[in-house]
């Protein structure tokens, strides 16, 4: 009989215009006092105007800001930090890559930890996870935790506020989860009854996938306008929440497959480093539909992609498709041993990504024409 192993959600979650007014309130009950705080710089100034002034008078000492990428070295560093000054939560303000170094250095600290997602550009505020990079910003690997999150704030109204590249590349990353996870559980169950926190982690993928196509568009309108609506608080919510139940509930059922193998693969051109991670992991799905001959779902995905204004090919990404040196890098990096597509019951080699490839590049040839 298979083991379930549920990590589904943090201590606490909660969305709701003014929340983040309510967080002295929040800080009481969980009976901490000495407080670091983890954020991006822009994040911070975003967030200020939302938080109790106590919070953002703190000393210059207890606020951290961080940049670059998430990596083994800052979040040692960090501990060491809130080690040293002898704190007992730690609170992360901004997008995954601050909400990433802060769930890692809280764990390594041995703290609790508090996310204010400054975006919506993935499920980071709600999965026990980091993904790490090297110092040039290359995939290296990524780790889950024994411990989620305490507590989880999210004001939309920040989130209605930041720039909509994030939103979009968030919708990308989210609407991944479906078919990742769905190629998962082809290759994992075959012709076997799903155990029950599977059907959840299914469930979770097909409301993200549902809600992404249904309010996607109107979500991304409210955001050009700078305005909460029911689509963007849903939109937000399927990205943060439920993009984290896919794999909180599915575990490695759940987790990633093709897509955010050529996202990885992605991230040895220098071409892509203007690319946010949900864009890269958008062009993956394609990729990934590819591989699996989902020709027709990949022809409706790329209507929603031109209308949503994510990369739908390599030109789009600025990599010259002709570029046979640099294809082949990449290509060479999606499909390392250690590679999530591997888990996909296709068989993987580097022709078939190619073809792949070349498949996403022909339709969306046929669909300019």
């Amino acid at each position: 009989m298979p083991t379930s192993i549920v990590k589904g959600a943090p201590g606490h979650y909660q969305i709701d215009e003014g929340i983040l007014a309510k967080f002295n309130t929040f800080i009481e009950e969980l009976q901490v006092k000495n407080i670091q705080i983890i954020s991006g710089k822009k994040a911070w100034e975003a967030v200020k105007p939302y938080l109790p002034k106590n919070i953002v008078r703190l000393e210059e000492s207890q606020l951290t800001f961080v940049e670059g990428h998430t990596t083994l070295q800052t979040v040692k560093r960090l501990a060491e930090k809130l080690n040293l000054q002898s704190a007992d939560v730690v609170i992360g303000i901004g997008g995954g890559t601050a909400l990433d170094i802060t769930k890692a250095t809280a764990v390594e600290a041995g703290v609790k930890s508090i996310l204010i997602p400054s975006i919506a550009a993935t499920c980071a505020a709600w999965t026990p996870l980091s993904v790490f990079y090297d110092e040039q910003g290359a995939f290296t690997h990524y780790t889950e935790f024994p411990l989620a999150t305490t507590l989880v704030l999210v004001e939309p109204a920040i989130i209605a506020h930041a720039p909509v590249q994030y939103l979009k590349a968030g919708i990308g990353d989210t609407l991944a989860k479906y078919y990742e996870a769905a190629a998962l559980i082809t290759s994992f169950y075959k012709n076997e009854e799903l155990p029950v926190p599977l059907k959840v982690s299914q469930f979770s993928a097909a409301i993200c996938r549902d809600v992404l196509l249904k309010d996607g568009q109107a979500a991304i309108e409210s955001a050009n306008q700078k305005m909460i609506s029911p689509a963007l608080v849903r939109v937000i919510e399927a990205i943060i929440m439920t993009g984290g139940m896919v794999g909180g509930f599915g575990e490695k059922a759940g987790r990633v497959a093709g897509a955010h193998s050529v996202h990885n693969g992605l991230t040895e051109a220098k071409e892509v480093k203007p690319f946010l991670h949900g864009e890269l992991v958008a062009y993956g799905i394609l990729v990934q539909l590819a591989l699996e001959k989902k020709d027709e779902e990949l022809k409706k995905l790329l209507d929603y992609y031109s209308v949503w204004e994510l990369p739908s090919c390599l030109q789009q990404l600025a990599i010259d498709v002709e570029n046979q040196v640099l294809l082949s890098c990449i290509i060479q990096k999606m499909i390392l041993p250690q590679e999530s597509i591997h888990l996909m019951e296709q068989e993987i080699t580097e022709d078939a990504l190619k073809d792949a490839m070349l498949k996403v590049e022909k339709l969306n040839l046929s669909k300019i024409s």
